[in-house]
């Protein structure tokens, strides 16, 4: 390709808006055009970088013997209220619409009901199983705030793969083998070295299931490493308070009214007292309107997916203020567990064990109890949880060793369905006996743009994208200095032979200042730069330099196509 037939330019600057590097860079090099926040056109450099990554997991999937395919990107209303996930209070992310007679469609931001429905009508028989397919889709979803550029957008494309097994033991055989093509696709994109598995929420259908996280500055989730070396996701992250609760004799119960105080430092500050002796009292409702007490130190958030496990309740949501008034008698901001109503349960989180003489709400407004203690004041509670979420300084409960955190992104996940999908949404298989059973089911998720935003946040510099050799849009970027006819003969002679060797080349064959051409390279993130001039051609030679590399070489040709080839 030469670079004065491409309608792309690579430019000094970016949208004044766009603020996640990876998107800076990919839109001056003229890789993406923004159309709007957390949207983006891929342009012709831009597009094969995705065929090349899409190709790389293709080749993978196919070891698995996964066969490809391409759905539709409309979806029916009711095949997703068959699993309840038709509802916007379940899933929040739809983009929904309407056809011209009426009928109500969804934009797919999964394919995972609609995967189940078409297989149901191909799979009959445990002779049909195991099976899995795998597609590359345009995933529609309507975040609240897309930001990291295409690390995070509206409209995204992914690879996602669905496997259906006989029972548990077939299905993790070919679990297990997923996650072994996945390292190989990471190490393959160049990231495998800082990309790990790591213990996710499973959501309604397991406990755990496994995301694939980069290591990576500009990412939004956070993964935690156990000082035995296993990783978890935030939202799972075991972890233990770094030093023991303080534990005092005993003072005077007693409640202190205190008014227009706002926020957790302005009422320690009144009520002199250090943040390890206050707690924070949150009110949940689960499904069905039960309603739970939530007890942890003030210096720690509830996690609330360790907090949905340790309580065995789904559809946690904080109460509403009317919930709040009616269970407590009091505003928002003084429950607590001092002067707690009849019959309500409280979980503790480890967090408060071994407290003495702390604070409390009131459930009065404007009171707060201060040296309330544990088997006088309140009951000291059977057990204690850990449903906080952890932060810097905390400890692995199983070893007392600091946990490790990092700034990570999400570029891949794998999930265990079992049956219970199968169950909503009745797709069953014969077994040999004759009888009808329930498929087991997995899903496995790439993120394809994803991983390109990825790719070029971590592996860029100062200069612009360093892209590998293998996802790059071209290898080469062959430069040409000067108009003269045996600098522009020899160039002409090089990117036909490297062509002709199945060398992606892009030829800067433009009238433009060495420096111009040289900066767009780097820009570019090409891999290999080739300059042909004058003198190299006097020399019977060319300058070579990896993208990686500051200095240049001079090599002859056979040179130049042993490294290329290597």
């Amino acid at each position: 390709m030469r670079v004065s037939k491409l309608f792309t330019k690579t430019s000094k600057t970016a949208p004044a808006d766009e603020v996640a590097k990876n998107a800076q860079l990919l839109i001056r090099a003229g890789y993406v055009h923004k159309e709007m926040a957390g949207v983006y056109a891929y342009l012709p450099l831009g597009q094969r970088v995705l065929e090349n990554i899409k190709q790389i997991v293709r080749e993978e999937m196919n070891t698995l013997d996964s066969q490809e395919l391409i759905m539709t990107g409309l979806q029916r209303k009711e095949l997703w209220e068959t699993t309840g996930r038709w509802d916007d209070e379940v899933v929040d992310i739809w983009f929904k619409s309407k056809l011209k007679d009426g009928t109500d469609v969804g934009f797919g931001w999964s394919h995972e009901e609609p995967i189940v429905e078409m297989l149901k009508h191909y799979l009959e028989s445990y002779k049909d199983l195991p099976m899995s397919v795998y597609q590359f889709q345009t995933k529609l979803r309507n975040e609240v705030r897309a930001k990291s550029g295409i690390m995070r957008g509206r409209e995204f494309v992914m690879k996602d793969m669905y496997s259906c097994a006989t029972d548990a033991e077939q299905h993790e055989l070919f679990y297990q083998s997923c996650i072994e093509a996945y390292k190989r696709v990471f190490d393959r994109l160049g990231i495998g070295e800082s990309t790990f598995v790591t213990y996710a929420s499973g959501g309604a259908f397991t406990q755990f299931s496994h995301e694939f996280q980069t290591i990576c500055d500009a990412g939004e989730d956070v993964i935690v490493k156990t000082s035995e070396g296993t990783w978890h996701n935030l939202e799972i992250s075991p972890s233990k308070i770094p030093t023991p609760n303080v534990q005092d004799a005993p003072k005077a119960y007693e409640e202190r009214e205190l008014k227009n105080i706002i926020g957790v430092q302005a009422l320690l500050k009144a009520l002199e007292l250090p943040i390890e002796k206050s707690t924070k009292t949150l009110i949940y409702t689960a499904e069905g309107g039960e309603s739970i007490f939530v007890v942890v130190r003030s210096d720690y958030d509830v996690n609330e997916v360790k907090l949905a496990t340790v309580t065995g309740l789904s559809g946690l949501k904080l109460a509403s203020e009317e919930s709040v008034r009616e269970l407590t008698g009091a505003a928002i901001g003084y429950a607590g567990v001092a002067n707690l109503p009849e019959n309500v349960r409280v979980f503790y989180d480890d967090s408060v064990e071994g407290m003495t003489n702390f604070e409390t709400g009131a459930n009065k407004t404007h009171h707060h109890a201060v040296n309330v203690n544990f088997g006088r004041d309140v009951v000291l509670p059977e057990q204690f949880y850990d449903f906080k979420e952890a932060k810097a300084g905390d400890l692995d409960p199983a070893t007392d060793e600091p946990l490790e955190f990092a700034k990570s992104a999400e570029v891949g996940n794998i999930f265990n369905f079992g049956t219970q999908k199968s169950e909503a949404m009745d797709f069953t298989f014969t077994n040999e006996k004759g009888e009808r059973q329930f498929v087991h089911l997995g899903s496995y998720g790439i993120g394809i743009t994803r991983a390109m935003g990825v790719i070029a946040e971590k592996l860029s510099d100062e200069r612009g994208l360093v892209w590998p050799d293998n996802i790059a849009p071209y290898r080469v970027y062959l430069a040409q200095l000067g108009t003269d006819e045996k600098v522009v003969t020899a160039a002409e002679k090089l990117y036909d032979s490297l062509q002709d060797m199945g060398v992606a080349v892009l030829y800067d064959d433009r009238n433009a200042r060495p420096g111009e051409k040289f900066a767009d390279a780097d820009l570019l993130g090409i891999p290999h730069r080739v300059v042909v001039s004058a003198r190299t051609v006097d020399q019977s030679v060319f300058e070579y330099k990896k993208r990686t590399e500051t200095e240049s070489l001079a090599v002859d040709l056979e040179k130049l196509k042993s490294i290329l080839t290597a």
